[in-house]
């Protein structure tokens, strides 16, 4: 069974990586994707609280909720949010592809539902979609859910992916492969040994999730 959803995830996450890096070869095609889900239910507060759900701070700190009796998934977490920082900065920079708003010759009107960015702030690939779909991928494996439960999750990955192109700040195909890097990452935390048998290890490991709850209180509350 495990195995099975290994195989799975393996051929999901190429195949995702795949369509995204040809549907970005055809602009054409991609920017009437993105007009398509864009107009959809163009309402602010509905995308947003979706797509904060895949903020850094947020995702982690949910993870944590999930996973304080587990130190050992914990620290896979740790290094899955490394891996997706690196991963989703080091991609902005070797494609340094545009967001919508600053893309020359795309004349579309099109709903910006949230603040504009600059223009270094490039666009491939999107690092809210890869930091859910390791979260996802994480809890999935590693919780014991029921088929409507696992439904749910994999709708929230999706519906978080579909969140950046309806406020207007990525084009389908950097979520594509912001999905597919993401399951890449979660696959291979899947496979790191993680024993934390020490005691100042599992404090380690718990207190290096304190950052993320600063950052959320100070991103959201202050």
């Amino acid at each position: 069974m495990a195995f099975g959803f290994m195989k799975l995830s393996i051929v999901i996450t190429f195949l995702l990586i795949f369509i995204g890096l040809l549907l970005n070869l055809y602009s054409a095609q991609n920017q009437l994707l993105f007009v398509v889900i864009n107009s959809w239910l163009p309402i602010s507060i509905l995308w947003i609280a979706i797509t904060t759900v895949g903020d850094g701070a947020v995702a982690d700190c949910i993870f944590y909720l999930f996973f304080r009796g587990r130190s050992d998934v914990l620290a896979k977490g740790l290094v899955g949010g490394t891996a997706a920082l690196i991963a989703s900065q080091g991609l902005k920079k070797v494609f340094s592809i545009p967001r919508p708003e600053h893309t020359e010759g795309f004349k579309n009107d099109f709903h910006l539902l949230t603040e504009s960015m600059a223009v270094t702030n490039f666009s491939m690939s999107s690092g809210h979609t890869v930091v859910k779909f390791i979260s996802g991928v994480l809890l999935l494996w590693y919780l014991k859910l029921s088929a409507w439960r696992k439904i749910f999750l994999i709708a929230a990955m999706i519906a978080v992916a579909i969140s950046r192109v309806a406020l207007g700040v990525h084009w389908p195909a950097d979520v594509l492969v912001g999905a597919g890097v993401g399951m890449l990452i979660a696959v291979g935390c899947v496979l790191l040994p993680s024993n934390i048998n020490n005691k100042g290890g599992l404090l380690v490991v718990h207190l290096l999730y304190l950052p993320f709850l600063l950052m959320l209180i100070y991103n959201y509350f202050l």
